[in-house]
């Protein structure tokens, strides 16, 4: 008779996954994504060569179509970086259509406005002005459709994501949290399952229903569950570690829902700034902050004579930060708040609006000017152009007792700019700092030079452009 319950059971499970739909990954979204924008900028760029030709006797001169490749890899390349700087491989902004939508077009302005700006710089009749015209009515045309279809396809047909939680009362609602906010349309929850509970609800769960199913690392699974865990991936639905859904999504370590195995995710074996990519980075902050002294050198003297006009006080002001591994140094920015802002030994959480900065200072603060002196810092080695950004000793010592594994982040040179700087630019609390970790965590643990150049394309973009709303 069990013999018999067995095979029932056996058979159930195996028409369970043959009923199983292919569902796709979020690495396979952004695939798509990718390979629909690339075809949709070079039909684009195709489209604007041949209208070029109805145009112009100009480009009746070229003997074929492939003497302009080098427009198609451009354009493309270009469409990339920009695409990156808005977001639009992010879940969050691919997943509604409105952002999806808003964010397309700014992307195909940005490649505008970078054509027009070579254009004036390049010499006469080098480069022809109608294609980038062309290009940009038909890009902005075919991707926004593109983008616009597969943000109503988000949790409808092949690219919805039915998930299972298996995790304790808290770790289940800021996973869920999570989803809604950094993968919106993509994924919906079918069922939540405490793992102190027997697991028989959840073996009832047709997992032809299930296209993945996420669990908490700090849950304290039993061989019960353990079984049914092995039972589901066997019929076809991936079982993932909630922490690492979690970081992928957001970019950020859950310090706080590791639990005991919170280990596995900080990088305390590797790292990313020894060998043959430190001596990059290295190279590279030498390189660019000694250019970026040069280009403001010029500007220095009206920088001075503007703060000093401004408001009585220092003009460049000398902090103590704590650097890599603990260490202590003098970091450098131009004064942008009023004289004696705080008393001395007594740092103050930074405002949003803070009453205390000058009329000189909301400018300099809004072009990141008042942190200009500390490519000084990056020349002596003190700090990197891209890492954690470094805190004065007082509010370390307090953020340590109140924040777990919060030293962790002084393992790398603190940064100009990072991770946390682009992600979650406001730091006026414990909690607020407790975030601004979990995003620092992240990029130590995934620190690469492609990721360096992306913040570092990001923060300008930020200066360069107006805040943008959420």
């Amino acid at each position: 008779m069990q013999s018999r319950k067995r095979l029932d059971s056996t058979a159930r499970a195996r028409s369970d996954t043959r009923a199983a739909r292919h569902s796709w990954q979020r690495s396979q979204v952004r695939w798509l994504l990718l390979f629909g924008d690339l075809v949709g900028v070079n039909l684009a760029a195709l489209g604007a060569l041949w209208l070029g030709v109805q145009r112009s006797t100009w480009w009746l001169a070229v003997a074929s179509w492939d003497t302009y490749l080098g427009w198609f890899i451009f354009l493309s390349a270009l469409w990339f970086v920009m695409a990156q700087l808005l977001d639009l491989y992010d879940l969050r902004v691919a997943g509604l259509p409105r952002r999806a939508v808003r964010a397309t077009w700014g992307a195909v302005a940005g490649v505008f406005a970078v054509y027009l700006a070579l254009y004036f710089i390049a010499a006469p009749q080098t480069l022809p002005r109608h294609l980038i015209v062309f290009f940009a009515l038909l890009a902005a045309a075919s991707l926004t459709l593109w983008r616009g279809a597969v943000a109503l396809a988000m949790g409808a047909g092949p690219l919805a994501r039915r998930v299972v939680i298996v995790a304790g009362d808290e770790s289940a609602r800021v996973l869920s949290q999570a989803l809604r906010e950094h993968a919106p349309n993509y994924y919906r929850v079918v069922a939540q399952f405490d793992p102190k509970a027997t697991p028989e609800t959840a073996r009832a769960l047709p997992m032809s229903k299930v296209d993945e199913v996420l669990v908490s690392a700090a849950a304290d699974l039993n061989d019960a569950w353990l079984a049914l865990l092995v039972q589901w991936r066997e019929q076809g639905a991936p079982v993932s570690n909630l922490a690492a859904v979690y970081e992928e999504l957001t970019g950020r370590v859950p310090v706080e829902h590791v639990g005991k195995t919170w280990s596995v995710l900080l990088p305390l074996e590797q790292d990313a700034t020894r060998g043959l990519n430190g001596l990059v980075k290295r190279a590279c902050d030498i390189i660019f902050s000694a250019l970026a002294l040069l280009a403001l050198a010029p500007f220095l003297p009206l920088l001075v004579l503007a703060v000093r006009l401004d408001s009585r006080g220092a003009i460049l002001l000398r902090q103590t930060r704590v650097g890599q591994n603990g260490r202590v140094f003098w970091l450098y920015k131009f004064r942008s708040m009023i004289e004696h802002a705080e008393a001395p030994g007594a740092p103050q959480w930074a405002e949003e609006d803070d009453p205390r900065v000058t009329r000189v200072g909301k400018f300099l603060r809004r072009f990141k000017l008042d942190e200009a002196p500390q490519f000084w810092n990056v020349l002596r080695g003190e700090m990197a152009l891209v890492g954690p950004r470094p805190e004065r000793p007082e509010i370390v010592e307090q953020l340590q007792r109140e924040i777990p594994f919060y030293r962790l982040r002084h393992v790398a040179r603190p940064g100009l700019t990072g991770w946390a700087a682009i992600r979650y630019p406001y730091g006026r609390s414990v909690n607020d700092a407790l975030i601004k970790l979990q995003y620092d965590l992240y990029y130590l643990k995934h620190q690469t030079l492609s990721l360096d150049a992306l913040i570092l394309f990001k923060t300008l973009g930020a200066v360069i452009a107006p805040p943008r709303a959420e």
